[in-house]
């Protein structure tokens, strides 16, 4: 299982943003579920992962307002979730 750490590494090899503002984005993500070896996320899952990085830069999103956001407003999340993919980590399924 990743932590905080191991994911501010992995986003940080890319370039970019500040490794503090990272470790707000990985410390949102590993509250919302473990970080571990990489599984397919469903819709909702994909989702949940998205609102909760999203939720640094807002945060009183709801789900129905990140329905709401432009797709290309939310890439930079989804690029975020990609990079953890390639190296083998994501948020765990939550198998509901």
């Amino acid at each position: 299982m990743a932590n905080v750490d191991d994911v501010v590494r992995i986003w940080s090899s890319g370039g970019g943003a500040p490794a503090e503002r990272l470790s707000r984005y990985a410390q949102a993500l590993v509250a919302e579920g473990p970080v571990a070896a990489y599984h397919v996320l469903d819709d909702d899952e994909e989702d949940r992962a998205i609102l909760s990085l999203y939720r640094v830069d807002r945060p009183r999103a709801t789900i129905e307002d990140l329905h709401q956001v432009p797709p290309l407003a939310l890439s930079g999340y989804h690029q975020m979730l990609h990079d953890l993919a390639r190296a083998g980590l994501g948020p765990e399924p939550t198998g509901h």
